[in-house]
């Protein structure tokens, strides 16, 4: 059976099924974008960098650029 990751993107009421390499595709996209964003662990809310076997789901908190 494939392990599955629970993704969520703050501020969206969407949670989404992906595969462990889906998951850590979108974490390293999430940390190479320029303007980049935060992932964390739903459980632990800590900051993560990569994906543990402990992890079952992640939250993207997405940067918000704003000035005025």
């Amino acid at each position: 059976m494939t392990r599955m990751i629970k993704v969520r993107t703050l501020g969206s009421g969407e949670i989404r099924e992906v595969t462990i390499q889906e998951a850590e595709k979108i974490l390293e996209d999430t940390y190479n974008d320029p303007v980049g964003g935060l992932v964390a662990d739903a459980r632990t809310r800590e900051v993560i960098y990569k994906i543990s076997p402990n992890v079952e789901q992640i939250v993207i908190m997405e940067q918000m650029l704003g000035g005025g």
